[in-house]
């Protein structure tokens, strides 16, 4: 790979008072046969103009993450035989180079997140639900060996008669790196794992129950490391959590709608949830309604209120993301094949969009990243 390797950070940048402009790195779920499908980067100046720099075609790559300490990259490959890929990233070009790839234990995965100690990669399969725990090396690559450890899920069960199929959905480390917290969509469930720093495996801890029929998708801790937020794709409902970091109990206390109108006849699924840098404002997508919700948190996480929607600029909004500087947030429109931008107010929380959508084919993950 050429270029200098240097960190990538998601520090707030120290002026709050104009964004810069930086690069994301967009996933596509289509398949690398898609004429522009693969991870794409894309550079964004302060007003919140965006241009193509380069896309790498892969197949499936619906998912990225990058490692909080090192310029790599890893992304999730979307089929029935699963796998993980690594790559360098260019400090100059920011554009994703390949270094390996490794199967991810399971089918269908469809998100994945690093260790904040960057030792391993935790996976969460869609196809049969389950969550797997890659090593990784000193590099920060994947290795190109088994999984250390994969857990399936199972279906709920009633009088022997399974009634659901597990999808698990979002593997999510805790700020501390003590636990991984996975969302199950088939099973309405949240498991909590431990995790073991010597030997990086998860030992199961606590399984929350929601309610029938919501579907938890997506999930974000709140900074005051007290509050879960919990996106439940189903219902289009948030699902607000008390977290106890020290025992790494997690307890359901309320639920809220994320439409303006619930009871709107057209189908709806949520998608992506973000919080700002300072916990003020949470961010959600309706895929349907085709909307971004804008909520206010209080209380140090535990309240939040529906604000209004935004039109995401397109239609199917499957991610969002927040720039380091909190000031611009980007919506990924697989529908529409585009990548939307907007100028966010830090103040209000206020979306307003910022100039004409990019096009990006089947956009499904976007990840600002920088130098």
């Amino acid at each position: 790979m050429s270029g200098k390797q240097t960190p990538l950070s998601f520090a707030p940048n120290r002026s709050p008072s104009a964004t810069s402009g930086g690069s994301l790195v967009v996933g596509s779920a289509a398949p690398g046969s898609t004429p522009g499908a693969g991870l794409s980067t894309v550079r964004y100046d302060g007003t919140g103009g965006m241009s193509l720099v380069r896309t790498l075609s892969v197949d499936h790559a619906s998912y990225v993450a990058v490692d909080p300490g090192r310029a790599v990259l890893h992304a999730v490959v979307e089929q029935e035989a699963g796998h993980v890929l690594s790559f360098g990233v260019d400090s100059g070009t920011m554009t994703p180079a390949p270094r390996a790839a490794a199967a991810s234990g399971g089918a269908g995965p469809c998100h994945l997140a690093v260790h904040p100690s960057g030792s391993h990669l935790f996976v969460a399969h869609y196809g049969d639900g389950v969550l797997s725990v890659l090593p990784l090396g000193a590099d920060g690559v994947v290795g190109t060996g088994e999984p250390l450890q994969t857990i399936r899920h199972s279906g709920r069960e009633r009088d022997g008669e399974l009634l659901t199929s597990p999808h698990a959905h979002m593997a999510a480390p805790s700020p501390d790196g003590r636990f991984v917290l996975c969302t199950d969509l088939g099973t309405d469930r949240i498991h909590v794992y431990a995790f073991t720093g010597g030997t990086g495996r998860l030992r199961a801890h606590q399984t929350v129950q929601l309610p029938g029929g919501r579907g938890p998708r997506h999930l974000v801790f709140h900074p005051s490391a007290r509050y879960v937020h919990v996106l439940n794709e189903l219902s289009s409902t948030l699902t607000v959590c008390t977290w106890d970091a020290l025992s790494g109990r997690l307890e359901p206390t309320g639920e809220l709608e994320t439409r303006r109108d619930p009871g709107a006849p057209n189908t709806n699924y949520a998608a992506a949830v973000r919080l700002s840098a300072d916990g003020r404002f949470l961010y959600t997508t309706n895929r349907g309604d085709d909307a971004i919700a804008v909520h206010v948190v209080r209380d140090d996480g535990a309240s939040v209120e529906l604000l209004t929607t935004v039109a995401c600029g397109g239609s199917w909004p499957r991610d969002i993301a927040l720039t380091p500087d909190g000031r611009l947030l980007f919506c990924a429109n697989q529908g529409s094949d585009s990548l939307t931008a907007f100028h966010l107010d830090p103040l209000s929380g206020a979306l307003t969009q910022a100039g004409e959508p990019l096009a990006i084919t089947q956009p499904t993950s976007v990840l600002p990243i920088r130098p």
